[in-house]
């Protein structure tokens, strides 16, 4: 089986079959500890991470469960109410713990949680969303640095914990605390809980988890291994005219006369800023474009071969089962299968 050569490798590498499932993952538990009227955004937003995580087939999987101070259903800012767990001190064990306020939580010390994550500090993580670093707050757990908290609730922070210091920053997380102010920080936060909880050979696929998240179309110089600052304007338009002539392919020849220098030239620039010839990058290009359109539509595989610029159905055969150890049925049935579905990789939306 061939592997990537250009910085498309982070898009592509979690979604090769090679990687998923071998019984050696690190496992991260993380809860998330539900108050009233939380904010389901801020939930979404942390949660989708956790499960994009799980989707690209790193090297960790992530356990969530969902907990609240009463237990069973708690209703969201919106009116949407999700199960959970009632919260008790006595045999609670997580890697991460998440409190999720909001707009409309009513903050007050509740002895139940304050007690869970004074413990919990001790073991792992301890994160608060929106106004949720009162609680941070509440159990002594932000003395030592600033922390991130949304500005309305800042007046009662200052009220109650005069001694701390609120940052003008959206998230925070040092010495094994981390807080946010919005939903929007919400992704770094978790990114950031990701990057220190997770294997060390995952750092790359947080990246990637962070460019699925933002918004736009795919640009491929935006990859991680890509100095974006330093790329000559000739190398942008290459990369532009790529991507935007997916179906019909060009001629690299006709690449390099429309950026104005020769073949030499670009190649030369291709292989010291992506790695690859222009021509193998032009292919993993198109057969990302490919994995995007298996996944994500149910449209035919002729037509997929065809709307990527393969003339012929086997020639795209050959070459995606190369980069991706599949055959694209294969690999579309696989993505979809009912056990890799319900494994532990999906376990992140099992309390819902």
């Amino acid at each position: 089986m061939e592997t990537f050569q250009s910085p498309l490798k982070q898009q592509n590498i979690g979604f090769r079959p090679s990687t998923v499932m071998s019984g050696h993952e690190r496992v991260v538990r993380v809860a998330f500890i539900l108050l009233d009227h939380f904010s389901l955004t801020t939930l979404s937003t942390a949660m989708d991470a956790l499960a994009t995580g799980n989707l690209i087939n790193g090297e960790t999987i992530y356990q969530v469960s969902t907990y609240s101070l009463q237990g069973g259903l708690v209703e969201s800012d919106i009116g949407v109410s999700l199960a959970s767990q009632r919260l008790v001190a006595e045999g609670f064990s997580h890697d991460a713990v998440i409190v999720v306020g909001g707009q409309r939580v009513r903050l007050a010390a509740q002895p139940v949680l304050r007690r869970v994550l004074k413990k919990s500090s001790g073991k792992g993580i301890v994160a608060g969303c929106w106004n949720a670093a009162f609680y941070l707050a509440d159990a002594g757990l932000l003395e030592t640095g600033d922390f991130a908290c949304h500005s309305d609730s800042c007046g009662l922070l200052y009220e109650y914990f005069p001694q701390l210091k609120v940052s003008t920053r959206e998230f925070i997380c040092t010495q094994r605390r981390a807080t946010c102010a919005n939903a929007h920080s919400a992704l770094d936060m978790t990114l950031a809980i990701m990057q220190e909880l997770g294997a060390h050979n995952d750092a790359p696929l947080v990246d990637e988890i962070k460019r699925v998240h933002q918004s736009g179309h795919l640009q491929p110089k935006t990859a991680d291994s890509l100095r974006c600052s330093a790329i000559p304007k000739p190398l942008n338009i290459a990369l532009d005219l790529m991507e935007k002539n997916i179906e019909e392919p060009l001629e690299i020849d006709a690449i390099a006369s429309q950026v104005g220098v020769s073949r030499r030239q670009l190649e030369r620039r291709f292989a010291r800023y992506l790695n690859a010839a222009p021509n193998r990058y032009y292919l993993e290009l198109r057969l990302t474009r490919a994995r995007q359109l298996i996944v994500q539509s149910d449209r035919s595989l002729t037509d997929v071969a065809l709307a990527t610029g393969f003339v012929s159905y086997p020639h795209f055969y050959k070459r995606f089962k190369d980069l991706f150890g599949l055959p694209p049925m294969t690999f579309r049935d696989y993505y979809y299968a009912n056990d890799y579905a319900s494994s532990g990789r999906y376990a992140v939306a099992a309390s819902f």
